[in-house]
């Protein structure tokens, strides 16, 4: 059997997707057990100082999205959530590069969008317990999954700024 450059190159792109859903199902994996946990643990809207007035695990049921946004629109959450993530899937199956940042970014990404969905699907709801008071502000609580989510829009951010100033700097050279 001969192999050419072209078989190489599909080989090479099924590895880097394949690392996306390894990293999704990784930070999928964690997010489920972190919420397992917590939930057999502590009572609903419990908290334990873990270094205090600063951060505490505090149990709470997200009805809503990022800062109460959309509160009781379970439904709706659940269809932009798995709209959201046939989409990025859609993406990933036809884009042919990626490089290390974006194989985490993308991985980071869609695990916190499948432990949020997950939750909102099995429980109404999505589990949050990382607290943090900074400067006299109590941020929102979060979880694992939100975490993702966040550094993986960054991550994404920054390779697509990174790509675009590699483009200008190569045009600039060539003209």
């Amino acid at each position: 059997m001969k192999v050419n450059r072209y078989d190489i190159m599909l080989l090479v792109i099924f590895v880097k997707k394949d690392k996306i859903y390894l990293v999704s199902f990784i930070v999928l994996l964690l997010d489920q057990m972190i919420k397992f946990i917590i939930t057999k643990n502590m009572q609903v809207l419990e908290s334990i100082a873990v270094i205090p007035n600063f951060f505490q695990i505090h149990y709470i049921q997200n009805e809503g999205a990022a800062w109460g946004i959309l509160n009781n629109q379970t439904f709706i959450l659940i269809l932009i959530g798995a709209l959201a993530l046939i989409l990025l899937n859609r993406y990933l199956q036809k884009e042919a590069t990626f490089t290390k940042v974006s194989v985490l970014g993308y991985g980071l990404l869609m695990g916190g969008m499948m432990g949020n969905l997950i939750d909102r699907i099995l429980h109404n709801h999505v589990i949050d317990y990382l607290d943090f008071h900074i400067f006299g502000y109590n941020f929102p609580v979060f979880n694992l999954a939100d975490i993702g989510i966040v550094i993986g829009i960054f991550l994404l951010l920054y390779e697509m700024i990174r790509s675009e100033l590699h483009e200008h700097r190569s045009r600039k050279r060539k003209s």
